[in-house]
């Protein structure tokens, strides 16, 4: 993905509470090819004062080396302000999450809720990706429920819109960490866009 190698292609998947600097700085040291901040959330960050903006800048480290930027919210003019803060900052890659199932997220319409509006969910990365000069990639799931698996169509319009590399977590919003995966609908979306996938 232009000005990082993600080599080898051994990833460190974005989790709250754990993937904070030293954690990431640890596997990256480890040989990880990339890892990813915790979430984010571009109103808190774009509406902290700058001292708070200032400390949680310094705690993300957000000109580490192969870290992309996981950023998460519903409004398409903040997201585009928080990515842009992100890159001015050093951050090399930035990564929209649309995946997260937590209640506290989805109720503010953000992470795993915008897979019920994909009129919406397009509308932030087309601004995300406007916002940036460097790579903006994707995290989401198979749908919001059973009813509304709609990963495919996600993925070929956030291909279209700039985005450079999905990541898919083969459940949906309802069903949040249990069961299995269905790698078949993975498999579908790989087959439908020329982007990686990461699963």
């Amino acid at each position: 993905l232009a000005n990082l190698g993600l080599a080898p292609p051994v990833f460190l998947a974005p989790l709250a509470g754990i993937t904070d600097l030293p954690f990431r700085n640890l596997v990256a040291e480890f040989g990880a090819g990339l890892v990813v901040s915790e979430m984010v959330a571009s109103q808190e960050m774009m509406q902290a004062k700058p001292s708070l903006r200032a400390r949680a800048r310094a705690e993300l480290g957000f000109d580490a080396a192969n870290t992309a930027i996981q950023i998460a919210g519903r409004d398409a003019g903040l997201m585009a302000e928080c990515a842009r803060y992100c890159e001015a900052n050093g951050a090399r890659l930035i990564d929209i999450n649309m995946g997260c199932p937590a209640k506290k997220v989805t109720s503010g319409y953000s992470g795993a809720a915008l897979l019920k509006d994909l009129d919406n969910a397009l509308g932030l990365i087309e601004a995300v990706v406007a916002a940036v000069s460097i790579p903006v990639t994707l995290k989401t799931r198979l749908g919001w429920d059973e009813n509304r698996l709609n990963a495919v169509e996600l993925a070929t319009r956030a291909e279209a819109a700039g985005i450079r590399m999905l990541t898919v977590h083969g459940r949906t919003r309802c069903q949040f960490y249990g069961g299995s995966a269905d790698w078949k609908r993975i498999a579908e979306v790989v087959d439908a866009v020329d982007i990686p996938v990461i699963a």
